[in-house]
């Protein structure tokens, strides 16, 4: 079961010809969504999943600001997602005991060379085994639905087809060093709580309540529209102080698996493999 989830996952995450977009479509780290179906929330918001049809942003005051539909199961033949993952290594827990932590630290990369437009997402982040979701904190260079231009900014994001949502972005300079963590804040037979959050940028924590659980973890590097290599960043980015861990206490037995886009003169390199202090390395000079 666990093998053909992953493949699920890896199918639709795997890097498309993207459709040129329309004046409706917006980019997000999904791809190009409507307009209509992306969405600001207030730091400190919970985004509240109300049975399996709704999803409510619910303020920290606790006021019910929006109300949209959730997603659906999908399948690899129907993936709603268009993706520019061009390099990443991946991980999906087993079970039976779910993830309850996971952390990554990185350094902001200098700004690239060129700018040509082209957008750079750099995240840790986790999905669920069947629906169109996933959690991530994200560095972002270029401009997305957030926002964004010629410089580094963060948020938290959350896709939950056929919706996104995201934190108001943060804007970052080259050579800050960024700690983002995923946790499991409570949980129950058929529902989990996650936050997401730069825990040393204030303003990027996104809480998410009554999702499903989120079983495979990523370190990632998404880009869209990039025409040249001087549009990376120059160098390598190392994800670093990787750690995963269980809801029971135990620390996984973990094997990451990369996938590279050599064409494209980019590369993911496993320097240190494992749960506990792991480090991967997104190379530009492949």
């Amino acid at each position: 079961m666990y093998a053909a989830a992953a493949a699920l996952l890896i199918g639709l995450l795997a890097p498309l010809t993207l459709a040129a977009p329309t004046a409706d479509m917006i980019l997000t780290p999904a791809g190009y969504r409507p307009a209509i179906d992306v969405h600001e929330i207030p730091a400190d918001a919970t985004l509240l999943h109300v049975g399996k049809s709704e999803i409510h942003v619910v303020s920290s005051s606790g006021t019910v600001l929006k109300k949209v539909a959730a997603a659906t199961p999908v399948n690899e033949a129907d993936s709603p997602f268009q993706s520019g993952w061009v390099a990443y290594a991946s991980w999906l827990n087993p079970g039976p005991s779910p993830i309850s932590s996971f952390t990554t630290t990185w350094t902001v990369p200098p700004v690239p060379a060129t700018d040509n437009g082209q957008t750079i997402f750099l995240f840790n982040s986790i999905q669920p085994n069947a629906t169109a979701a996933i959690l991530q904190p994200v560095l972002q260079y270029g401009p997305s639905a957030a926002g964004g231009g010629s410089f580094w900014a963060v948020a938290n994001w959350y896709v939950n087809y056929p919706n996104t949502f995201f934190t108001t972005p943060v804007r970052t300079s080259p050579g800050a060093t960024l700690n983002g963590i995923i946790t499991l804040t409570s949980s129950s037979a058929s529902w989990f709580n996650y936050n997401s959050q730069f825990t040393n940028i204030p303003g990027t924590s996104l809480n998410i309540s009554g999702a499903a659980e989120l079983t495979w973890a990523t370190e990632t590097l998404e880009v869209y529209g990039v025409t040249a290599k001087s549009d990376y960043p120059a160098g390598s980015t190392v994800f670093s102080g990787i750690n995963l861990e269980l809801a029971d206490g135990e620390t996984p037995s973990v094997s990451w698996v990369k996938q590279d886009d050599i064409a494209d003169g980019v590369s993911t390199t496993i320097d240190t493999d494992g749960a506990t202090n792991g480090r991967i390395t997104i190379n530009y000079d492949a």
